[in-house]
């Protein structure tokens, strides 16, 4: 096989794999849009799609070794179908199915950033509000410490993005009954709000 042969191939492989991507795009897209209208059967068919497109762009790839940015891209887009197929398992009560994503998520995620990225956080952060809804308050709260930890590294400690966790935390502190950490919570929610509204 010559140059012009060889060129041939690669270009046919790069076209399948464009198309591939614009078509996980449109079935993202068409699953969100489900989402929004609560239309969950036809959003969770179109997430599943999506998610077996990315899979198929991973396949014999492995993400800790994911050294080309095409190839994180493609695990980034294998992480985000898992989370959106969880945040939807997880709405509709469907929690087993909603941790089996959100955790296999957490490990792709962990193989391609480390344990103390900003990414990881989001996925803590997910898995938290998760365990609150199984009852789950020691698993919870852990989960909750430490995407707050990230966040606060890699944002400080008066960033709007901290306002969520606090938030959430705050309210699972209030239904066990810990009011005075819940207070104190809410209290620097408030003063994050506060400096972000003064910012603006």
């Amino acid at each position: 096989m010559d140059a012009s042969e060889s060129q041939v191939v690669v270009s046919s492989s790069s076209r399948g794999r464009d198309a591939d991507i614009v078509s996980w795009q449109a079935l993202s897209e068409e699953a969100y849009k489900a989402f929004e209208k609560k239309r969950y059967v036809q959003a969770e068919e179109r997430f599943q799609d999506a998610l077996k497109l990315a899979e198929g762009l991973t396949t014999a790839k492995q993400a800790a070794k994911a050294a080309s940015p095409e190839d994180r891209q493609d695990f980034e887009r294998l992480t985000k179908s898992l989370n959106n197929l969880a945040a939807l398992y997880h709405l509709q009560g469907k929690y087993e199915m909603a941790e089996a994503m959100y955790d296999r998520c957490l490990d792709l995620k962990l193989d391609l950033y480390g344990d103390d990225h900003l990414e990881v956080a989001v996925n803590l952060h997910n898995l938290a509000a998760l365990q609150c809804a199984k009852l789950r308050w020691e698993k919870a709260e852990i989960l909750y410490t430490r995407a707050l930890e990230i966040r606060e590294k890699h944002l400080g400690n008066e960033h709007a993005d901290l306002m969520p966790i606090l938030k959430n935390y705050a309210i699972m502190l209030r239904k066990i009954k810990r009011d005075d950490e819940a207070q104190a919570m809410e209290e620097r929610k408030s003063r994050i709000e506060s400096l972000v509204a003064a910012a603006k």
